[in-house]
């Protein structure tokens, strides 16, 4: 595991290294010269899709139960998102996280259960959102005559794959954890630990399968907040094309997103998408036959505006952990004091 962490990042900055030598490192920062004070407003649209995301995940928590603070969510999801972003676990370490970084207001399991609640809404408009770029293009546009066909079945073989990993974890999902349990049982892996999580684990399967058949319309809300949250992605690279001097219309810009999805989905792996975010740009560009220096540019200043979020996130992650040792110390504290009897000489009735 050490060496990926250190032969991942390597490649992915070999590649941006080879992009930017290849198409031009003044052209780039002439590019990125331009961007000025706008930059400001790629970071307002990028907390504009936070928040939304952070209403659909409160909305994953069933209609009786209590829900977390919309901030604390939103520090929650920020925190586990960093997390993701740094490390090759890709969402088998942030996700779990959010999680329990908000066990003082939810129990873990209910937690656990809103998390792939959440995380299902958000991959099924995603893929409903490059569904639609695709779609677009097919109908209405000149592009697909142009592109080689090469590209035309790398993009199919894109959507075909996202597709059906979103099909096996929708089938999944509801026995997700126990399924897991069982996995690893098969393989013999400490029996008595995985034994003491197995009524756990059931416990968040039937979370999450009481949540799709009790809660209908709220889980319409997780999609239609995720939704929202897509199109301010489209829109902050129209704003961002534009400034860069890339007149291009919305529905270029949502299809360049939509496609971009797939791209940074497949290489999950890659901590940050180091180098695949800004050659998943140059592709597309390429591929619509567009100037690909002004594709690196785009990846490049969405890749600062990344390294922003995810710097917010470890602030966020350092305040919400010492708060969770604050809260555990106290519930010590309070252990303790009741062990204590109430006067000198009078012991505490059981």
């Amino acid at each position: 595991m050490k060496i990926f962490r250190i032969l991942l990042p390597g490649l992915g900055l070999l590649l941006l290294g080879f992009l930017v030598g290849t198409l031009g490192l003044g052209q780039t920062l002439q590019n990125l010269a331009s961007m000025g004070w706008s930059f400001g407003l790629v970071l307002l649209l990028a907390f504009g899709w936070h928040i939304t995301n952070s209403i659909a995940w409160s909305f994953a928590f069933p209609a009786d139960a209590f829900r977390p603070r919309l901030l604390s969510l939103f520090m929650s999801k920020l925190a586990g998102e960093a997390v993701n972003q740094l490390t090759p676990l890709a969402n088998l370490g942030g996700e779990p996280l959010k999680a329990y970084l908000l066990r003082q207001q939810s129990p873990t399991s209910r937690g656990l259960a809103s998390v792939v609640v959440n995380k299902t809404a958000q991959v099924f408009t995603g893929l409903i959102f490059t569904a639609v770029g695709l779609s677009l293009v097919i109908l209405y546009w000149e592009f697909p005559q142009s592109i080689p066909l090469p590209i035309k079945v790398g993009l199919a073989t894109l959507f075909i794959t996202a597709a059906s990993l979103l099909l096996i974890l929708w089938r999944k999902q509801q026995h997700m954890f126990s399924s897991l349990l069982g996995f690893v049982r098969r393989l013999g892996i400490r029996l008595d630990v995985v034994e003491r999580r197995v009524a756990k684990a059931v416990r968040i399967d039937e979370n999450i399968s009481s949540f799709y058949q009790q809660n209908k319309a709220r889980f319409g809300l997780v999609l239609f907040f995720h939704a929202c949250g897509w199109m301010l992605g489209a829109l902050e690279t129209w704003v961002i094309l534009r400034t860069l001097g890339e007149g291009v219309g919305f529905e270029i810009a949502f299809l360049i997103t939509s496609l971009a999805v797939i791209i940074n989905c497949l290489f999950f792996f890659m901590p940050s998408n180091i180098g695949v975010l800004e050659g998943g740009q140059v592709f597309l560009f390429l591929a619509l036959g567009l100037d690909p220096a002004m594709g690196l540019s785009l990846g490049i200043v969405k890749r600062m505006r990344k390294i922003i979020w995810i710097l917010v996130g470890w602030l966020f992650l350092t305040h919400l952990s010492r708060a969770l040792v604050r809260g555990g110390r106290a519930e010590g504290d309070l252990v303790i004091s009741s062990e204590k009897p109430i006067l000198p000489g009078v012991a505490r009735l059981p």
